[in-house]
């Protein structure tokens, strides 16, 4: 069975239009499916554990963006019960673009329809007390998290959607934050060893792929089937310098500049002296001052093409 989780807003609206192309190629082929459209926040999540419990296998098609994807997984209460695809329509598309699958909504239900090929995927976990949650493309707390906190809330980001020019929302918010927004130190335990202490950082980011907020590449080497995560810091560096940096990581050409810190490890634990936003997924978690990443023992197979 098909089951496809829409998300009708995504890309402010581009969601549905994308959707009633699909829809019309199903029906036209006669293709069997169940098609659930999202109306609010928190149902993709109680659908994805809804299908991931039944007796039957099952084909998961996620029609949205990032964030609706993230929703997705975290709801998934068995990893190997089910085969994961996406039909891309979001602003960001960093879970598509980070596993090569196909951006052409029509390609991309072609590949499900016939798949060729599949990839085995880890899934994040960022976990905080008693909450819980999973990620595909990257989890970070500080700068990253805020840039992400700010793009959401911002005015421009429906103009911008509708122009296609959704990435600049996430550009111009960094621009603002990198001059605004406070450094603070960030202890990180890896793998319940090694301590290491940033002073002055602006951001700790743990990537699954190596792309988050829409293309910028901060951790170029990251793969997602190797049992790692690869975390990026940016620590003691001006804010000059900082801005410097940012357009090179649009294209993976900050690595082994100053201030930055690329580790690899299977946990990293993270604690701040003050709470600071933290994403998922660039979907915000909460502000905490305690977190942990790590990786589910399964992992999701997936339709690459």
């Amino acid at each position: 069975m098909y089951s496809f989780i829409i998300n009708p807003a995504s890309s402010s609206g581009r969601g549905l239009a994308v959707w009633k192309k699909v829809k019309a190629k199903l029906e036209t082929e006669g293709i069997l499916y169940e098609a659930f459209l999202l109306a609010g926040p928190g149902e993709a999540g109680s659908l994805a554990r809804e299908l991931s419990s039944r007796q039957e296998p099952c084909t998961l098609i996620v029609l949205g963006g990032d964030g609706t994807i993230n929703e997705v997984l975290s709801g998934i209460e068995n990893l190997e019960s089910i085969t994961f695809a996406c039909i891309p329509s979001g602003s960001g598309n960093d879970f598509v673009r980070g596993l090569s699958l196909p951006q052409d909504p029509l390609k991309a239900l072609e590949a499900v329809l016939h798949p060729k090929r599949y990839v085995s995927v880890n899934i994040g976990y960022l976990t905080c007390g008693s909450r819980r949650r999973s990620f595909g493309v990257s989890s970070g707390i500080g700068f990253d998290a805020s840039v992400c906190n700010a793009a959401y809330r911002s005015a421009l980001k429906d103009f911008l959607n509708t122009v296609h020019a959704g990435k600049l929302v996430y550009m111009l918010s960094a621009l603002k934050l990198l001059f605004t927004q406070k450094r603070t130190s960030v202890t990180l335990t890896v793998d319940e060893g090694k301590t290491l202490f940033f002073p002055k950082a602006y951001f700790a980011a743990a990537m699954n792929l190596p792309c988050e907020g829409g293309g910028f590449r901060f951790c170029p080497e990251a793969d997602p089937g190797d049992g790692c995560l690869d975390l990026c810091i940016l620590n003691n560096v001006s804010r000059l310098h900082a801005l410097f940096l940012l357009p090179l990581a649009l294209f993976g050409k900050h690595v082994n500049k100053k201030g930055i810190h690329i580790l690899r490890c299977r946990k990293a634990d993270l604690q701040v002296p003050v709470p600071l936003c933290v994403h998922t997924d660039g979907e915000i978690f909460g502000f905490e001052k305690n977190i942990s990443l790590s990786l589910a023992h399964q992992k999701l197979k997936v339709i690459q093409g």
